[in-house]
């Protein structure tokens, strides 16, 4: 089941959409790892995606170059400072932050989506 959980989150974090965030939920729910250990195989499946996918875009940009290196170095920054808060907070906090992290995120999903559906309806009702 894990390597199903972990095929299914590497295509998606490849797309861009998630899938890390969905790896440690699914491995959590299904009990199968403990949060430690879910958030180090993230950790490593992001650093995996995340290089080819800064050597791909890197390659294709053109006038951003500047701005793309700035947007890197602030995303280390907060890794490090995300890495040493980890050593400050009790683990139960943690988990209940990404849950109600998760919350939120399905939350807003469902408003955008609803939104766009009503957006769509509108559209066809106009005969664009």
């Amino acid at each position: 089941m894990i390597y199903f959980i972990s095929g299914i989150s590497s295509i998606l974090s490849g797309m861009g959409i998630g899938g890390g965030s969905l790896f440690i939920l699914l491995v959590l729910l299904f009990n199968l790892i403990d949060l430690n250990e879910a958030r180090t195989y993230n950790l490593a499946m992001f650093i995996g995606i995340g290089i080819m996918m800064s050597l791909k875009k890197f390659q294709t940009i053109k006038n951003e170059k500047k701005k793309y290196i700035k947007a890197i170095l602030i995303i280390g920054i907060g890794s490090i400072i995300g890495f040493g808060l980890n050593k400050f907070i009790e683990q139960n906090l943690i988990k209940k932050i990404f849950y109600y992290f998760m919350l939120v995120i399905g939350i807003y999903e469902i408003i955008v989506s609803l939104k766009n559906i009503k957006k769509d309806k509108n559209m066809i009702k106009k005969g664009e």
